[in-house]
C-alpha cells in the first residue's frame, strides 16, 4: 500500500520555519525564498485542513496542531539525518568530555545517556559536573551543555531545545483539591521562583488571563535546583520546564496544576568552540531524539487531571 504522506518539500519548509519560529530564517536554512515557504506552509495546511500557525505581524506562532505536527516532523528528520551520517562516517568513535551543570547534568543529560549509547556504541560520553564555566578552547573538554539563550561570544552553539514552563508541585500541598486548577486558585498558593526568575509567574499568568500584584510575595530561590526542592518538599508552586519534571511527575513527586505552558527565550544548548569540528560533538547536536526532543504528546498532550490525593 502506497504511503498517504504530505509533500516532502511542504513537511521540511513547514519544520524549519517552526524550529525558527520564523519563515524568513527557515527560507534561509533552507537557501529558498520567504514566499516560497510561505506557499508549501499554506499549501501543507489546506492538505491537512489544519491551521498549523497563528500569522501575528512580526511572528507566527505554533497552534497546538502545529507544535505536535513539529516535533514529530523533527523526530523522524532527525532519524534520516543520523542514519544518514551513520552510513558515510567511520570516526564516530571514542571518548567526549563533556562539562555540564549539575542541575542540567542529573535532571536531563545523565537520563538520557544510554538511548543515546545505544544509538552511537562507539562513542562513550564522559560528563562533568561543575556550577564553573570552563574555557572551551584551552580546557581539553569536548563540548558543554548550557543553558541561556545561546549568545556566548566566541563559542558555537546549538540550541537542543527552549524551556517549556508551566506550574508543578508536591501532590501534597494540593490535597483534595480538583486538578487542572484556575489560574487564579493557583496564583493563591504559595508560589516560588528562581532567582531574577520573577517574570515567568507574570508572563505565565498573564497568558491565563490572570494578573499578579506588585505587592505579591514570591519567594526567590537562589538556584533553580533549590527552587527544585522547595517544589519536591510541598512548600510552593514553581514553573518549571516539562522535561524536568516529566521523571518527577511520573513517579507522582509532583503534578502539574495547570497545561497551559510559557516558552522561555532560554533553553538548553550544546556548545564548542569556534573553531572546533568533531562528527562526534555533531551527533550531540543532532541527535536531539535521545538528547532533548520528548514526544509532544509527553510534553503537552492532554493531561488525565484528577483529585490530588496525595
Amino acid at each position: 500500500m502506497a504511503r498517504r504522506l504530505p509533500s516532502l518539500n511542504q513537511l521540511r519548509a513547514f519544520e524549519a520555519a517552526a524550529r525558527h519560529e520564523s519563515i524568513k530564517d527557515g527560507a534561509e536554512e533552507l537557501c529558498v525564498t520567504p514566499t516560497a515557504v510561505g506557499h508549501q506552509i499554506k499549501a501543507l495546511e489546506h492538505s491537512l485542513n489544519s491551521l498549523l500557525f497563528h500569522r501575528k505581524t512580526r511572528k507566527i506562532v505554533l497552534t497546538d496542531e502545529g507544535r505536535e505536527l513539529a516535533e514529530t516532523i523533527g523526530q523522524a528528520l532527525d532519524l534520516l539525518e543520523d542514519a544518514a551520517e551513520r552510513a558515510r562516517t567511520s570516526d564516530l568513535s571514542g571518548t567526549l568530555k563533556i562539562t555540564v551543570a549539575p542541575f542540567f547534568g542529573n535532571r536531563w543529560l545523565l537520563p538520557r545517556l544510554p538511548e543515546f549509547h545505544a544509538m552511537y556504541p562507539d562513542i562513550s560520553i564522559k560528563p562533568f559536573l561543575s556550577f564553573d564555566y570552563v574555557d572551551l578552547e584551552k580546557s581539553g573538554f569536548d563540548a558543554a551543555v548550557r543553558y541561556g539563550a545561546g549568545d556566548w561570544e566566541g563559542l558555537s552553539s546549538t540550541l537542543i531545545y527552549r524551556d517549556l514552563i508551566r506550574p508543578v508541585c508536591a501532590p501534597q500541598l494540593v490535597q483534595g483539591l480538583k486538578l487542572p486548577m484556575a489560574a487564579n486558585d493557583i496564583l493563591g498558593l504559595p508560589i516560588a521562583c528562581a532567582r531574577n526568575w520573577r517574570d515567568d509567574w507574570r508572563d505565565w499568568a498573564r497568558k491565563a488571563g490572570a494578573e499578579i500584584g506588585e505587592g505579591r510575595n514570591i519567594v526567590e530561590y537562589e538556584s533553580r535546583a533549590f527552587m527544585f526542592d522547595a517544589a519536591l518538599s510541598g512548600q510552593a508552586v514553581i514553573l518549571a520546564d516539562l522535561r524536568m519534571t516529566a521523571a518527577d511527575e511520573h513517579a507522582g513527586r509532583l503534578v502539574h496544576l495547570n497545561p497551559l505552558t510559557v516558552e522561555r527565550p532560554q533553553g538548553i544548548h550544546v556548545v564548542t568552540g569556534e573553531r572546533k569540528s568533531d562528527p562526534r560533538v555533531a551527533r550531540l547536536r543532532t541527535g536531539r531524539l535521545a538528547l532533548g526532543r520528548l514526544n509532544c504528546r509527553e510534553l503537552v498532550g492532554p493531561a488525565r487531571f484528577e483529585r490530588a490525593t496525595s
